[in-house]
């Protein structure tokens, strides 16, 4: 049965923009969230040789069509190419004498556009910049039409190898707004302006149509309407496209990434006095320079750039977004405390800009191009779109030419030629490619090289080049970005040619397939991000968060005689800290036996306002109460100037004794020896090995535990593999006054360890291990516990992402609770992670299966949990950790660090490296007894404790 397709007819109604006798009409929707229907017809593939519609904007792909390709185009694209078919109605009211611009903001890739059966004009090749049609002569009174045909490979060879063989995820369709702009005929086409921090004002207006001498006049108004200095005027002769109009303003507040101060200028074009046009742009007064073998300055002030690249991507809607989608990454990347974005690798949505000028975030803007650079005559039209659209963003401070293998150092002067403010354009350089190899520009390239080692990087810092890494530390899965970043990020600051670190990436590209019915990475190809697909916060976010805290504060534990001072380290550019808010609580954790999480707060406060100038140290100063000794931790949060919370610490006041001490139960059991090594504690029992002391099987209430073999010694060396010692040694038991102990020496590769059972029903071991002299990756003692029979953890301590030995930062001191689901790195993003390690931590309940459960608590010693075996992704390259084996709960004495996909861990620097052992390990741990307790029961255990 054939479908019958509807024309859709479709009244557009006009949008006014800020404009003067200009009017803008969209055929499209204005984003991903409000997308109208076209008639649309696919060539090959799914759903291909019929009409029916398509939501505009979109990608193809997300509604059933085509193929989905990665990194190239379907082997078949040249002899039987994805094209898309579009068409729509429209109506204007009246044409008149009125001028009409057809603007595409991004279709991929070759776009063929028809008005009322006439092309509207050459082909556009290019898949990611704006582009328009002048179609004055094209549209009528009444109903129009609009076909559009657009391929998703190009017919240019240059096109089709620059922007389609890369190591992203290929789409195709009009993925963009699709706008009318109805124009005077002699109108204002844009303008570009060069505002600096001396209030130095220039401004090259382009107009069109101009058939007579018109006067142009321009006036620049702050952020609350009111008009500053003198307005500025020109005439303009007939036939001239360009005007300057320049000035300078005294007293202008100046926009930086901090404090984002924007003004306007008012553009008109008039004739005897009366307004033909005009036309309205926000700007900012700043300055930013590329100070060569220096570093980067804004506004005078050297910054150290710090962030990560971004796709603009969802996965069910590809590269089409939404504001909300964008102001979500805004809010992400704030919240991780960036001050800079690189869009990769094309120019993203212009709102991501606009945010970007208005809340305060500097920003790259990149030209299309991986292995392949764009050639002279399409690179400079791809580059003219790209900077016409962008110019006056005063966020953007850089322009990125092209991607690792694609510079093209020909299309420099194409950059500086449309640029006013003749920003610098970067040669991103590739991991394996030679640097700067033949560029030899008249300025001193910024050295971009990808991926260095901690080496490499302290090497590049030492020389004369300013460094910036746009890829510096790859997120492939658990290695997340933040692993080895503090020794980086240190390195940065200490160097003269300092010029920041980007981050690869900030999102998992992770598309929501139609055709799978699931999202795919492609294994380890687009599992990049501190984030997953849908914006999962991984482990490394929160580092990053910390050590790219504008305020630093380095004091790990609360000094002796501590009176509330507190040195603050100020990493801000341009703001006091008097503008930020400091926050501080005293609590009590919730105890292992509660159903609440968290703490209680005990009391709470703001400190008094403090001077400490930006890129300044100093004092804060908290006022405790005379009883706040009495809290067991004292909590500090700052936000800044915008009410945005920066950063938190927390400080444990009691010792670890007692918080630890909180797992016993505060009653008195009868211990019984039933056996030589066999023990009823009320009413639970214990078995141990006669040969070796170990702790083979334990009763709970007459059900057996899941729990065995404690202890068992586990380590991983970085030279040969360590084998334990199992020659048998000396068990004995002995009775005391609290209950019994059981000692084993020479024993499983430990050289003691102490078994002690109390009348309180708990377990304490003590042990002792001698390792051969050398590095480990991990060493220390466990227990056999199944994972199928672990259900969740409760505990006290740093959390609730897991740590490796380069990524300790992030974590959160608090009672956490979390149940057990299954996360796999780029394939199951069930965060926070329930596997890995855990430090510092004070106790831990496992609830078990068939209503039991198991607790630890870690008296004054600073052993790493580890629980159960995480899982890494598919294919991690050296994105790996060492972990033992075998199934069950850990206590380490020191832990792995991870790698990341181009590095391996040792790679990363001083945090990175395997943990050098050349004396005896020890530990301690107590280990509590219960079933599971009824809320009264659990009440009651909480008051007894209290």
């Amino acid at each position: 049965m054939k479908l019958r397709i509807v024309f859709l007819v479709v009244v557009l109604f006009c949008l006014a923009i800020s404009t003067l006798g200009a009017q803008r009409i969209y055929l499209s929707g204005k984003d991903a969230s409000d997308a109208v229907p076209w008639e649309f017809k696919m060539s090959t593939g799914r759903n291909s040789g019929f009409w029916t519609t398509i939501p505009v904007p979109s990608n193809w792909e997300q509604h059933g069509f085509g193929y989905y390709t990665y990194g190239m185009d379907h082997d078949a694209f040249l002899t039987d190419p994805e094209i898309g078919y579009y068409k729509r109605t429209f109506v204007l009211k009246d044409t008149g004498k009125n001028r009409y611009r057809l603007t595409f903001q991004g279709a991929m890739t070759d776009t063929h556009v028809k008005i009322n059966g006439i092309s509207a004009g050459a082909v556009h090749q290019g898949g990611f910049t704006q582009f328009s049609y002048d179609i004055t002569n094209l549209v009528k009174k009444g109903e129009n039409r609009i076909e559009v045909e657009v391929h998703k490979s190009s017919n240019s060879e240059n096109v089709q190898e620059a922007e389609r063989v890369t190591d992203f995820w290929l789409f195709g369709g009009i993925f963009r707004p699709v706008y009318i702009d109805i124009l005077p005929n002699e109108f204002i086409e844009r303008v570009a302006i060069n505002a600096t921090m001396d209030g130095t004002f220039e401004m090259d207006v382009y107009t069109d149509g101009m058939d007579h001498e018109r006067m142009l006049t321009a006036t620049i108004f702050d952020s609350e309407g009111k008009p500053i200095g003198e307005k500025m005027e020109i005439k303009v002769a007939s036939g001239n496209s360009v005007s300057r109009l320049s000035s300078k303003f005294r007293n202008i507040k100046l926009w930086s990434h901090e404090l984002p101060k924007l003004y306007r200028v008012e553009v008109k074009l008039s004739a005897d006095n009366q307004v033909i046009h005009s036309y309205s742009q926000k700007f900012g007064f700043r300055t930013f320079e590329v100070r060569d073998h220096d570093g980067f300055y804004l506004n005078g002030k050297r910054i150290l750039l710090k962030g990560a690249s971004l796709h603009s991507f969802r996965p069910k809607t590809g590269r089409t977004l939404s504001k909300a989608n964008i102001e979500e990454n805004f809010r992400i990347m704030k919240d991780l405390n960036f001050n800079v974005v690189r869009p990769c690798h094309y120019p993203p949505d212009e709102y991501l800009f606009e945010l970007c000028d208005s809340l305060g975030l500097l920003a790259m803007d990149e030209l299309t191009g991986w292995h392949h650079p764009l050639g002279k005559e399409v690179g400079s039209k791809l580059v003219k779109e790209l900077i016409s659209r962008d110019v006056n963003h005063p966020s953007i401070i850089l322009w990125g030419n092209g991607n690792h293998f694609a510079h093209n150092p020909a299309l420099d002067e194409d950059f500086f030629r449309w640029d006013i403010q003749r920003r610098r354009p970067l040669k991103n350089t590739a991991r394996v490619e030679t640097w700067p190899g033949d560029y030899d520009p008249d300025f001193d390239p910024v050295d971009t090289r990808f991926y260095p080692s901690y080496e490499q990087l302290v090497e590049r810092l030492s020389d004369k080049h300013i460094v910036l890494p746009n890829e510096a530390i790859h997120a492939l899965y658990d290695g997340g970005g933040g692993a080895g970043l503090s020794d980086y990020w240190k390195a940065f600051k200490e160097s003269r040619v300092g010029g920041g670190l980007i981050i690869w990436a900030l999102f998992d590209e992770g598309i929501y397939r139609t055709d799978l019915n699931r999202i795919d990475v492609q294994e380890s190809k687009a599992a990049d991000g501190l984030v997953g697909p849908n914006g999962e916060k991984e482990g490394s976010y929160f580092a990053v968060k910390e050590i790219w805290s504008p305020v630093q504060i380095k004091m790990k534990e609360l000094p002796t005689g501590f009176d509330g001072t507190i040195e603050v380290e100020n990493d801000f550019s341009f703001v006091n800290l008097n503008q930020c808010r400091f926050e501080w609580q005293l609590e009590n954790f919730a105890g292992p036996y509660e159903i609440q999480s968290g703490a209680r707060v005990v009391d709470e406060g703001v400190t008094e306002s403090v001077s400490i100038p930006a890129s300044t140290n100093g004092k804060l100063r908290i006022k405790l109460p005379a009883d706040w000794k009495k809290c067991e931790a004292l909590k500090l949060k700052v936000y800044d100037h915008t009410d945005r919370e920066l950063s938190s610490w927390a400080w444990t006041i009691a010792t670890s004794q007692k918080l630890a001490g909180k797992l016993v139960m505060p009653k008195t059991v009868e211990i019984k020896r039933t056996g030589e090594f066999q023990f009823l504690i009320g009413n639970n029992s214990v078995s141990f090995d006669p040969q070796t002391g170990v702790l083979r099987e334990i009763e709970v209430n007459g059900s057996l535990l899941p729990v065995t073999n404690v202890p068992f010694l586990v380590a991983q060396s970085s030279g040969a593999d360590f084998q334990s010692n199992l020659k048998k040694g000396k068990v004995t038991v002995l009775k005391t006054e609290a209950g019994y102990v059981i000692e084993s020496s020479n024993n499983n590769g430990f050289d003691w360890f102490k078994w002690e059972i109390h009348s309180t029903g708990s377990l304490k071991l003590s042990y002792e291990y001698t390792l051969p002299e050398g590095k480990y990756f991990y060493a220390g003692v466990g227990m056999e516990v199944p994972e199928k029979d672990v259900l969740s953890k409760r505990w006290l301590g740093k959390g609730p992402y897991r740590i490796w030995k380069n990524r300790t930062q992030g974590g959160i001191l608090n009672v956490w609770d979390i149940t057990k689901t299954k996360n796999i790195p780029g394939q199951v993003w069930n965060l926070p992670e329930f596997e890995g390690c855990f430090s510092p931590f004070y106790w831990a309940v496992f609830r078990l299966t068939n209503h039991q459960n198991v607790a630890l608590a870690t008296p004054g010693e600073e052993l790493v949990l580890g629980v159960l075996n995480p899982q890494n992704g598919e294919d991690p390259k050296l994105a790996t950790w060492y972990y033992p084996e075998k199934e069950g709960i850990y206590l380490f004495n020191c832990i792995s660090p991870v790698g990341g996909k181009w590095k391996e861990a040792r790679e990363y620097g001083p945090s990175s490296q395997a943990t050098e052992i050349n004396e005896t390990c020890k530990g301690s741990f107590q280990v509590q007894l219960f079933s599971s307790l009824s809320d009264s029961e659990i009440v009651r255990k909480v008051k007894e404790i209290e």
